[in-house]
């Protein structure tokens, strides 16, 4: 195990030590990075509403690790009881439901706001949809995802393209 990921999993659990918690650190390779899942009787209070104390806790380790290792080239994210794998799963049954929606109906649909990272999630599935398209609106903390048909463009030759915008 590297010297950084020893660091990390200390500082980590001297943190959630000093603010009451038991946990275990189990650590997973994932996007050329290293995730670190936090397990505890306490995971929803860690996680927060909507992932709000998560992100909370990853900044604050990011910055006390950072400030020990004084290097920014150790990519890693923090998880609690796989709470994000979770939430991408959900968030791309969502869109799917959504992009279905809106073939039916041929309308516009938004979703509730959501942080930056779930809002890329979204994009990102939705991308593999050619007859759909999303974009982000509003400003944050409200900022949300507004899903819509694609226009599609007849060619002169009369086949049907689907623009790309």
């Amino acid at each position: 195990m590297e010297p950084s990921n020893e660091l990390l999993k200390n500082i980590t659990l001297n943190l959630l030590r000093k603010m009451g918690f038991e946990a275990e650190i189990f650590e997973r390779q994932e996007e050329g990075r290293t995730v670190f899942n936090i397990k505890t009787h306490d995971a929803q209070l860690l996680i927060g509403k909507l992932g709000a104390n998560l992100e909370a806790l990853q900044y604050i380790l990011r910055v006390l690790f950072r400030k020990q290792i004084q290097d920014d080239r150790f990519p890693f994210a923090i998880d609690i009881d796989d709470y994000k794998d979770k939430r991408v799963i959900y968030l791309k049954e969502l869109a799917r439901k959504a992009a279905h929606h809106v073939r039916e109906t041929k309308r516009a649909v938004s979703l509730e706001p959501m942080p930056a990272y779930e809002r890329r999630v979204v994009h990102s599935y939705l991308s593999l949809y050619s007859d759909v398209g999303s974009e982000s609106m509003g400003v944050e903390p409200n900022r949300k995802l507004i899903i819509r048909p694609k226009a599609k463009v007849k060619d002169k030759d009369g086949f049907n393209f689907i623009e790309n915008s």
